[in-house]
């Protein structure tokens, strides 16, 4: 009995560690609020909008207000515009696209321009 129940408590010690793994450093990626780490992939999981392959990036986060405003340059090569804007749920408004949402821990509005490929990403942290 020894010799069946230690490999199996290995074994499963070696498949609970890789989904404990990927559960922290998803919830690591999820509570980052400023823009040093994992910028890109906090606005895609807290907004569901995937932010595709981009040539420049600027952010700033407002500790004081709790807010984040990401400026996304995309690339035009990699990117076909109508089925991204159809993808991410965008919405045109005037001169822009529109994406805006909430939760119970963030507000987002997201404008895409389509002459310049200028993806700008409003979060508010609740």
């Amino acid at each position: 009995m020894k010799k069946i129940s230690k490999p199996l408590l290995i074994g499963f010690l070696v498949l609970l560690f890789p989904i404990f793994s990927f559960k922290m450093l998803s919830s690591h990626i999820y509570n980052r609020t400023d823009c040093e780490q994992f910028n890109i992939d906090n606005i895609e999981v807290r907004t569901g909008i995937n932010i595709p392959a981009v040539d420049k990036v600027t952010c700033d986060f407002k500790t004081t207000e709790n807010t984040k405003v990401s400026v996304f340059m995309l690339k035009k090569l990699s990117l076909d515009f109508d089925h991204y804007i159809k993808r991410n749920d965008f919405v045109k408004e005037g001169d822009f696209y529109v994406n805006r949402g909430e939760r119970a821990d963030t507000k987002w509005e997201a404008k895409l321009s389509e002459e310049d490929l200028r993806l700008v990403v409003s979060l508010v942290y609740k």
